[in-house]
Protein backbone atom coordinates (compact mmCIF):
# COMPACT_ATOMS: atom_id res chain seq x y z
CA UNK A 1 0.00 0.00 0.00
CA UNK A 2 1.01 3.42 -0.77
CA UNK A 3 1.73 5.72 2.06
CA UNK A 4 -1.15 7.76 0.76
CA UNK A 5 -3.49 4.84 0.99
CA UNK A 6 -2.44 3.58 4.17
CA UNK A 7 -3.31 7.38 5.59
CA UNK A 8 -6.56 6.99 3.82
CA UNK A 9 -6.86 4.19 5.14
CA UNK A 10 -6.35 5.13 8.73
CA UNK A 11 -8.71 8.02 8.41
CA UNK A 12 -11.38 5.13 7.44
CA UNK A 13 -10.88 3.00 10.47
CA UNK A 14 -10.78 6.70 12.76
CA UNK A 15 -13.55 7.87 11.22
CA UNK A 16 -16.11 4.85 11.16
CA UNK A 17 -14.82 3.57 15.14
CA UNK A 18 -15.39 7.41 15.91
CA UNK A 19 -19.20 6.46 15.80
CA UNK A 20 -19.10 4.23 18.73
CA UNK A 21 -17.11 5.98 21.36
CA UNK A 22 -19.30 9.06 20.11
CA UNK A 23 -22.66 6.99 21.95
CA UNK A 24 -21.13 9.28 25.02
CA UNK A 25 -23.32 11.90 23.34
CA UNK A 26 -26.81 10.08 24.14
CA UNK A 27 -26.31 10.46 27.99
CA UNK A 28 -26.74 14.54 28.03
CA UNK A 29 -30.04 13.71 25.87
CA UNK A 30 -31.31 11.32 28.44
CA UNK A 31 -33.74 14.40 29.91
CA UNK A 32 -34.55 15.15 26.44
CA UNK A 33 -35.69 11.61 25.55
CA UNK A 34 -37.53 11.12 28.77
CA UNK A 35 -39.32 14.60 28.70
CA UNK A 36 -40.37 13.79 24.74
CA UNK A 37 -41.57 10.08 24.89
CA UNK A 38 -43.32 10.96 28.58
CA UNK A 39 -41.31 7.93 30.38
CA UNK A 40 -40.01 7.40 33.89
CA UNK A 41 -36.72 7.82 34.71
CA UNK A 42 -35.38 4.57 35.36
CA UNK A 43 -36.45 3.34 32.10
CA UNK A 44 -33.88 5.23 30.67
CA UNK A 45 -31.48 2.69 31.62
CA UNK A 46 -33.26 0.70 28.42
CA UNK A 47 -31.37 2.60 26.04
CA UNK A 48 -28.58 1.73 27.82
CA UNK A 49 -28.92 -2.04 28.17
CA UNK A 50 -30.48 -2.51 24.67
CA UNK A 51 -27.04 -1.26 23.11
CA UNK A 52 -24.51 -2.34 25.37
CA UNK A 53 -26.18 -5.89 25.91
CA UNK A 54 -26.18 -6.11 21.42
CA UNK A 55 -22.76 -5.20 20.68
CA UNK A 56 -20.45 -7.23 23.71
CA UNK A 57 -22.69 -10.25 22.87
CA UNK A 58 -22.02 -10.52 19.54
CA UNK A 59 -18.05 -8.64 19.46
CA UNK A 60 -16.43 -11.67 19.50
CA UNK A 61 -18.79 -13.75 17.07
CA UNK A 62 -18.37 -10.58 14.38
CA UNK A 63 -14.33 -10.64 14.95
CA UNK A 64 -14.54 -14.30 13.85
CA UNK A 65 -16.48 -13.58 11.11
CA UNK A 66 -13.83 -10.86 10.57
CA UNK A 67 -10.84 -13.16 10.19
CA UNK A 68 -13.28 -15.95 8.34
CA UNK A 69 -14.58 -13.70 5.17
CA UNK A 70 -12.50 -10.40 5.01
CA UNK A 71 -12.34 -7.34 7.70
CA UNK A 72 -13.13 -4.94 5.37
CA UNK A 73 -16.42 -6.64 4.36
CA UNK A 74 -17.10 -7.09 7.73
CA UNK A 75 -16.13 -3.35 9.02
CA UNK A 76 -17.91 -2.05 5.60
CA UNK A 77 -21.15 -4.05 6.46
CA UNK A 78 -20.97 -2.10 10.28
CA UNK A 79 -20.75 1.10 8.50
CA UNK A 80 -23.79 0.29 6.37
CA UNK A 81 -25.79 -1.21 9.42
CA UNK A 82 -25.17 1.65 11.91
CA UNK A 83 -26.31 4.26 9.10
CA UNK A 84 -29.23 3.05 8.84
CA UNK A 85 -29.88 2.21 12.63
CA UNK A 86 -28.97 5.88 13.37
CA UNK A 87 -31.68 7.17 10.60
CA UNK A 88 -34.42 4.68 12.24
CA UNK A 89 -33.11 6.14 15.74
CA UNK A 90 -33.30 9.65 14.53
CA UNK A 91 -36.73 9.01 13.25
CA UNK A 92 -38.10 6.82 16.30
CA UNK A 93 -41.83 7.70 17.10
CA UNK A 94 -42.01 6.10 20.41
CA UNK A 95 -39.73 4.41 22.76
CA UNK A 96 -40.41 0.96 22.29
CA UNK A 97 -38.96 1.63 18.71
CA UNK A 98 -35.88 3.52 19.99
CA UNK A 99 -35.18 0.34 21.44
CA UNK A 100 -35.52 -1.49 18.98
CA UNK A 101 -33.63 0.78 17.05
CA UNK A 102 -30.95 0.52 19.69
CA UNK A 103 -30.41 -3.10 19.48
CA UNK A 104 -29.77 -2.67 15.97
CA UNK A 105 -26.99 0.36 16.64
CA UNK A 106 -25.69 -2.57 18.91
CA UNK A 107 -24.98 -4.96 15.57
CA UNK A 108 -24.02 -1.79 13.65
CA UNK A 109 -21.02 -1.31 16.61
CA UNK A 110 -20.32 -5.14 16.85
CA UNK A 111 -19.28 -5.13 13.06
CA UNK A 112 -17.33 -2.00 13.22
CA UNK A 113 -15.87 -2.38 16.36
CA UNK A 114 -14.96 -6.06 15.97
CA UNK A 115 -12.66 -5.48 12.75
CA UNK A 116 -11.47 -2.17 13.84
CA UNK A 117 -7.83 -3.02 15.68
CA UNK A 118 -7.49 -5.81 13.24
CA UNK A 119 -7.50 -3.59 10.50
CA UNK A 120 -4.88 -1.16 11.33
CA UNK A 121 -2.35 -3.16 13.16
CA UNK A 122 -2.70 -4.64 9.56
CA UNK A 123 -1.30 -1.27 7.72
CA UNK A 124 1.92 -1.14 9.45
CA UNK A 125 4.93 -4.18 10.51
CA UNK A 126 4.65 -6.23 13.17
CA UNK A 127 7.32 -4.37 15.14
CA UNK A 128 4.71 -1.12 14.60
CA UNK A 129 1.84 -3.03 16.28
CA UNK A 130 1.69 -0.78 19.29
CA UNK A 131 1.94 2.17 17.79
CA UNK A 132 -1.05 1.25 15.38
CA UNK A 133 -2.71 0.17 18.65
CA UNK A 134 -2.35 3.80 20.17
CA UNK A 135 -2.98 5.45 17.45
CA UNK A 136 -6.42 3.41 17.07
CA UNK A 137 -6.80 4.55 20.73
CA UNK A 138 -5.76 7.97 20.09
CA UNK A 139 -9.08 8.07 17.64
CA UNK A 140 -11.63 6.46 20.28
CA UNK A 141 -9.94 8.91 23.33
CA UNK A 142 -10.81 11.80 21.28
CA UNK A 143 -14.49 10.48 20.40
CA UNK A 144 -15.33 9.41 23.86
CA UNK A 145 -13.97 13.53 24.97
CA UNK A 146 -15.92 15.20 21.99
CA UNK A 147 -19.19 13.10 22.77
CA UNK A 148 -20.86 15.08 25.68
CA UNK A 149 -19.93 18.14 24.52
CA UNK A 150 -21.11 17.75 20.70
CA UNK A 151 -24.37 15.84 21.85
CA UNK A 152 -25.29 19.10 24.00
CA UNK A 153 -24.86 21.28 21.11
CA UNK A 154 -27.43 18.92 18.99
CA UNK A 155 -29.95 18.93 21.98
CA UNK A 156 -29.97 22.35 22.23
CA UNK A 157 -30.17 22.61 17.94
CA UNK A 158 -32.36 20.03 17.58
CA UNK A 159 -33.43 17.68 20.39
CA UNK A 160 -32.32 14.20 20.69
CA UNK A 161 -32.57 12.55 17.60
CA UNK A 162 -29.59 15.02 17.04
CA UNK A 163 -27.22 12.59 18.84
CA UNK A 164 -28.08 10.44 17.03
CA UNK A 165 -28.25 11.73 13.59
CA UNK A 166 -24.65 13.73 13.91
CA UNK A 167 -23.04 10.03 13.11
CA UNK A 168 -24.91 9.61 10.01
CA UNK A 169 -22.20 11.88 8.34
CA UNK A 170 -19.25 10.08 9.86
CA UNK A 171 -20.94 6.63 8.20
CA UNK A 172 -21.07 7.86 5.23
CA UNK A 173 -17.71 9.65 4.84
CA UNK A 174 -16.65 6.24 5.99
CA UNK A 175 -17.87 4.05 3.79
CA UNK A 176 -16.63 6.56 0.60
CA UNK A 177 -13.22 5.36 2.14
CA UNK A 178 -13.08 1.73 2.82
CA UNK A 179 -11.92 1.16 -0.49
CA UNK A 180 -8.71 1.93 1.34
CA UNK A 181 -8.65 -0.72 3.67
CA UNK A 182 -6.80 -3.77 2.68
CA UNK A 183 -8.19 -7.18 1.37
CA UNK A 184 -7.27 -10.14 2.67
CA UNK A 185 -3.73 -11.98 2.25
CA UNK A 186 -3.78 -15.19 0.63
CA UNK A 187 -2.74 -16.73 3.86
CA UNK A 188 -5.62 -15.08 5.75
CA UNK A 189 -8.16 -16.94 2.44
CA UNK A 190 -6.41 -20.01 2.98
CA UNK A 191 -6.66 -20.59 6.51
CA UNK A 192 -10.39 -19.15 6.19
CA UNK A 193 -11.11 -22.11 4.03
CA UNK A 194 -10.11 -24.48 6.14
CA UNK A 195 -12.06 -22.70 9.05
CA UNK A 196 -15.69 -23.54 10.09
CA UNK A 197 -18.14 -20.70 11.07
CA UNK A 198 -18.95 -22.23 14.83
CA UNK A 199 -23.07 -20.68 14.68
CA UNK A 200 -23.37 -22.71 17.80
CA UNK A 201 -20.92 -21.72 19.71
CA UNK A 202 -21.52 -17.93 18.76
CA UNK A 203 -25.51 -18.78 19.69
CA UNK A 204 -23.88 -19.62 22.74
CA UNK A 205 -21.21 -17.09 23.71
CA UNK A 206 -24.07 -14.36 22.78
CA UNK A 207 -26.51 -15.94 25.19
CA UNK A 208 -23.97 -16.52 27.72
CA UNK A 209 -22.57 -12.98 27.47
CA UNK A 210 -26.13 -11.21 27.44
CA UNK A 211 -27.17 -13.39 30.63
CA UNK A 212 -24.22 -12.57 32.70
CA UNK A 213 -24.81 -8.78 32.13
CA UNK A 214 -28.43 -9.08 32.79
CA UNK A 215 -27.75 -10.57 35.61
CA UNK A 216 -24.98 -7.55 37.09
CA UNK A 217 -27.70 -5.17 35.86
CA UNK A 218 -30.50 -6.61 38.09
CA UNK A 219 -28.04 -6.47 41.08
CA UNK A 220 -29.93 -3.48 41.68
CA UNK A 221 -33.18 -4.81 42.68
CA UNK A 222 -31.25 -7.82 45.01
CA UNK A 223 -32.68 -5.91 48.34
CA UNK A 224 -36.08 -6.15 47.47
CA UNK A 225 -36.48 -9.15 45.09
CA UNK A 226 -32.95 -11.27 45.45
CA UNK A 227 -34.88 -14.69 43.64
CA UNK A 228 -34.79 -12.50 40.51
CA UNK A 229 -30.93 -12.22 40.42
CA UNK A 230 -29.92 -15.23 41.91
CA UNK A 231 -31.99 -16.68 38.99
CA UNK A 232 -30.36 -15.25 36.49
CA UNK A 233 -26.74 -15.72 38.42
CA UNK A 234 -27.77 -19.39 37.87
CA UNK A 235 -28.95 -19.45 34.64
CA UNK A 236 -25.77 -17.67 33.66
CA UNK A 237 -23.40 -20.27 35.21
CA UNK A 238 -25.61 -23.04 33.44
CA UNK A 239 -24.87 -21.31 30.02
CA UNK A 240 -20.88 -20.61 30.64
CA UNK A 241 -20.64 -24.24 31.80
CA UNK A 242 -22.26 -25.55 28.23
CA UNK A 243 -20.59 -22.91 26.45
CA UNK A 244 -17.10 -24.11 28.07
CA UNK A 245 -17.79 -27.76 27.12
CA UNK A 246 -18.86 -26.76 23.52
CA UNK A 247 -15.71 -25.28 22.89
CA UNK A 248 -13.67 -27.16 24.31
CA UNK A 249 -14.79 -29.79 21.67
CA UNK A 250 -14.88 -27.71 18.73
CA UNK A 251 -12.77 -27.67 15.61
CA UNK A 252 -13.20 -24.21 15.33
CA UNK A 253 -13.78 -22.00 18.97
CA UNK A 254 -15.33 -19.13 18.77
CA UNK A 255 -13.19 -18.67 22.06
CA UNK A 256 -8.89 -19.00 22.17
CA UNK A 257 -9.50 -21.23 25.48
CA UNK A 258 -5.70 -22.70 24.69
CA UNK A 259 -4.71 -19.03 25.56
CA UNK A 260 -6.74 -18.97 28.79
CA UNK A 261 -4.56 -21.87 30.35
CA UNK A 262 -1.57 -19.08 30.07
CA UNK A 263 -1.59 -17.12 33.12
CA UNK A 264 0.59 -14.17 31.65
CA UNK A 265 -2.80 -13.71 29.46
CA UNK A 266 -5.47 -14.43 31.15
CA UNK A 267 -4.61 -12.24 33.91
CA UNK A 268 -4.59 -9.39 31.40
CA UNK A 269 -8.11 -9.98 30.34
CA UNK A 270 -9.12 -9.64 34.31
CA UNK A 271 -6.90 -7.13 34.68
CA UNK A 272 -8.23 -5.33 31.51
CA UNK A 273 -11.80 -5.80 32.98
CA UNK A 274 -10.79 -4.71 36.54
CA UNK A 275 -8.79 -1.41 35.41
CA UNK A 276 -12.09 -0.55 33.69
CA UNK A 277 -14.30 -1.56 36.14
CA UNK A 278 -12.12 0.84 38.53
CA UNK A 279 -11.92 4.02 35.45
CA UNK A 280 -15.92 3.91 34.89
CA UNK A 281 -16.43 5.26 38.39
CA UNK A 282 -15.32 8.69 36.96
CA UNK A 283 -18.11 8.64 34.34
CA UNK A 284 -20.74 7.31 36.53
CA UNK A 285 -20.39 8.90 39.75
CA UNK A 286 -18.07 12.37 39.18
CA UNK A 287 -20.88 14.07 37.09
CA UNK A 288 -22.89 14.06 40.22
CA UNK A 289 -20.27 15.35 42.38
CA UNK A 290 -19.48 18.39 39.80
CA UNK A 291 -23.82 19.29 39.70
CA UNK A 292 -23.54 18.82 43.69
CA UNK A 293 -20.41 20.13 45.34
CA UNK A 294 -18.86 22.92 42.53
CA UNK A 295 -19.93 26.41 41.72
CA UNK A 296 -19.19 25.28 38.15
CA UNK A 297 -21.77 26.01 35.26
CA UNK A 298 -22.90 23.01 33.46
CA UNK A 299 -20.63 23.67 30.40
CA UNK A 300 -17.41 24.42 32.41
CA UNK A 301 -18.26 21.16 34.73
CA UNK A 302 -18.39 19.59 31.15
CA UNK A 303 -15.29 20.39 30.08
CA UNK A 304 -13.57 18.93 33.36
CA UNK A 305 -15.42 16.04 33.02
CA UNK A 306 -13.55 15.31 29.44
CA UNK A 307 -10.37 15.60 31.08
CA UNK A 308 -10.60 11.94 31.61
CA UNK A 309 -10.89 10.77 28.09
CA UNK A 310 -8.67 13.83 27.06
CA UNK A 311 -5.84 12.11 29.26
CA UNK A 312 -6.29 8.88 27.14
CA UNK A 313 -6.17 10.67 24.00
CA UNK A 314 -3.17 12.28 24.75
CA UNK A 315 -1.18 9.46 26.04
CA UNK A 316 -2.00 7.20 22.93
CA UNK A 317 0.23 9.67 21.10
CA UNK A 318 3.27 8.23 22.83
CA UNK A 319 2.09 4.67 23.80
CA UNK A 320 3.27 2.90 21.19
CA UNK A 321 7.10 3.98 21.45
CA UNK A 322 6.70 3.64 25.36
CA UNK A 323 5.51 0.29 24.48
CA UNK A 324 8.22 -0.86 22.03
CA UNK A 325 10.82 0.57 24.16
CA UNK A 326 9.65 -0.95 27.83
CA UNK A 327 7.78 -3.92 27.31
CA UNK A 328 3.75 -4.10 26.80
CA UNK A 329 3.37 -5.79 31.03
CA UNK A 330 6.25 -3.05 31.98
CA UNK A 331 4.13 0.26 30.74
CA UNK A 332 0.82 -1.86 31.17
CA UNK A 333 1.83 -1.96 35.18
CA UNK A 334 2.77 2.02 35.10
CA UNK A 335 -0.50 2.40 33.77
CA UNK A 336 -2.22 0.76 36.63
CA UNK A 337 -0.31 2.69 39.00
CA UNK A 338 -1.19 5.78 37.33
CA UNK A 339 -5.23 5.12 37.16
CA UNK A 340 -5.30 4.16 40.94
CA UNK A 341 -2.99 7.39 41.76
CA UNK A 342 -6.37 9.49 40.05
CA UNK A 343 -8.85 7.65 41.34
CA UNK A 344 -7.08 8.08 45.02
CA UNK A 345 -6.95 11.25 44.17
CA UNK A 346 -10.59 11.82 43.02
CA UNK A 347 -11.14 10.60 45.96
CA UNK A 348 -9.75 12.84 48.10
CA UNK A 349 -11.13 15.79 46.96
CA UNK A 350 -12.66 17.93 49.15
CA UNK A 351 -16.40 20.06 49.00
CA UNK A 352 -15.92 22.73 46.41
CA UNK A 353 -12.21 22.01 45.64
CA UNK A 354 -10.31 24.34 42.98
CA UNK A 355 -10.35 23.38 39.50
CA UNK A 356 -6.56 22.24 39.60
CA UNK A 357 -7.23 19.95 42.29
CA UNK A 358 -10.11 18.33 40.26
CA UNK A 359 -8.00 18.09 36.92
CA UNK A 360 -4.63 17.00 37.76
CA UNK A 361 -6.08 13.44 38.74
CA UNK A 362 -8.98 13.11 36.66
CA UNK A 363 -6.17 13.29 33.30
CA UNK A 364 -4.30 10.85 35.30
CA UNK A 365 -6.93 8.66 35.55
CA UNK A 366 -7.79 8.88 32.25
CA UNK A 367 -4.20 8.75 31.27
CA UNK A 368 -3.40 5.87 33.08
CA UNK A 369 -6.68 3.91 31.66
CA UNK A 370 -5.48 4.61 27.99
CA UNK A 371 -2.19 3.56 28.25
CA UNK A 372 -3.23 0.46 29.86
CA UNK A 373 -6.12 -0.48 27.70
CA UNK A 374 -3.31 0.13 24.58
CA UNK A 375 -0.71 -2.27 26.59
CA UNK A 376 -3.43 -5.16 26.94
CA UNK A 377 -4.51 -4.88 23.55
CA UNK A 378 -1.26 -5.25 22.62
CA UNK A 379 -0.43 -8.40 24.55
CA UNK A 380 -3.71 -9.82 23.56
CA UNK A 381 -3.10 -9.60 19.76
CA UNK A 382 0.65 -9.97 20.55
CA UNK A 383 -0.03 -13.48 21.74
CA UNK A 384 -2.85 -14.62 19.48
CA UNK A 385 -2.32 -15.85 15.58
CA UNK A 386 -2.35 -12.99 12.94
CA UNK A 387 -5.85 -14.84 11.07
CA UNK A 388 -7.30 -14.29 14.66
CA UNK A 389 -6.64 -10.92 14.70
CA UNK A 390 -10.25 -10.00 14.81
CA UNK A 391 -11.38 -12.22 17.53
CA UNK A 392 -8.01 -10.76 19.24
CA UNK A 393 -9.32 -7.04 19.22
CA UNK A 394 -12.70 -8.08 20.24
CA UNK A 395 -11.82 -9.69 22.78
CA UNK A 396 -9.42 -6.55 24.45
CA UNK A 397 -12.71 -4.30 24.25
CA UNK A 398 -15.04 -7.28 25.12
CA UNK A 399 -13.26 -7.59 28.57
CA UNK A 400 -13.66 -3.69 29.12
CA UNK A 401 -16.96 -3.67 28.42
CA UNK A 402 -17.74 -6.22 31.10
CA UNK A 403 -16.00 -4.38 33.46
CA UNK A 404 -17.87 -1.52 32.77
CA UNK A 405 -21.11 -2.90 32.69
CA UNK A 406 -20.47 -4.25 36.09
CA UNK A 407 -19.44 -1.15 37.04
CA UNK A 408 -22.35 0.93 36.18
CA UNK A 409 -24.60 -2.07 38.47
CA UNK A 410 -22.23 -2.67 41.03
CA UNK A 411 -20.87 1.07 42.05
CA UNK A 412 -24.18 2.60 41.57
CA UNK A 413 -25.64 0.17 44.35
CA UNK A 414 -22.81 0.46 46.49
CA UNK A 415 -22.62 4.51 46.08
CA UNK A 416 -26.44 4.66 47.11
CA UNK A 417 -25.70 1.71 49.65
CA UNK A 418 -23.25 4.35 51.55
CA UNK A 419 -25.02 6.79 52.20
CA UNK A 420 -24.61 9.03 48.43
CA UNK A 421 -27.86 8.74 47.16
CA UNK A 422 -30.13 11.75 46.13
CA UNK A 423 -31.43 12.88 49.71
CA UNK A 424 -28.15 12.60 51.22
CA UNK A 425 -26.80 15.54 53.21
CA UNK A 426 -23.43 16.48 51.69
CA UNK A 427 -21.71 14.94 54.46
CA UNK A 428 -22.94 11.97 54.15
CA UNK A 429 -22.15 11.96 49.94
CA UNK A 430 -19.02 13.28 50.00
CA UNK A 431 -18.17 10.55 52.47
CA UNK A 432 -19.65 7.71 50.11
CA UNK A 433 -18.30 9.31 47.19
CA UNK A 434 -14.15 9.23 49.08
CA UNK A 435 -15.12 5.94 50.05
CA UNK A 436 -15.80 4.52 47.08
CA UNK A 437 -12.96 6.38 44.97
CA UNK A 438 -10.33 4.81 47.34
CA UNK A 439 -11.64 1.49 46.94
CA UNK A 440 -11.87 1.18 43.64
CA UNK A 441 -8.27 2.85 43.17
CA UNK A 442 -7.37 -0.43 44.93
CA UNK A 443 -7.92 -2.64 41.81
CA UNK A 444 -5.55 -1.18 39.29
CA UNK A 445 -2.59 -1.18 42.52
CA UNK A 446 -3.12 -4.79 43.00
CA UNK A 447 -3.07 -5.34 39.42
CA UNK A 448 0.13 -3.28 38.56
CA UNK A 449 1.23 -5.11 41.51
CA UNK A 450 0.10 -8.77 40.14
CA UNK A 451 1.86 -7.98 36.76
CA UNK A 452 4.86 -6.77 38.48
CA UNK A 453 5.45 -9.67 40.82
CA UNK A 454 4.68 -11.91 37.65
CA UNK A 455 7.00 -10.30 35.31
CA UNK A 456 10.22 -10.25 38.15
Amino acid sequence: MSPLRTWLAILCIGIGTAVVPLDSAVNIAFPDITRSFGIEIQQIQWVVIAYVLTHTSLMLFCGRIGDRIGRRLVFSAGLVWSTGAFVALTLAPTFELLLAARVAQGIGAALVGACGPALITSLAPEDRRARMLGLYMLMFGIGMALGPSVGGVMVDWVGWPGVYGMRVPLCLIALALVWSLPGRSPEQRQAAKATEMNIAGALMLAAAMAALLFTVNRLQVAGSEPLIPAALALLTALMIAVLLRHESRSAAPILPLYLFRRADFSGVVVANMAVAFAGFSVMLIVPYFLARLTHLEVMVAGLVLACSPLGTAVVSIAAGRMIERFGAHRVAAAAAVSTALGLAGIGLWPAFPGIVVMVVPLFLAGAGMGLFQISSMDVITGTMRLQERGVAGSLAQVSRTVGVMCAASLLSLAFATLGGGRQASDPAFLEAFGIVFLCVALLPAIAAAAMTLRRS
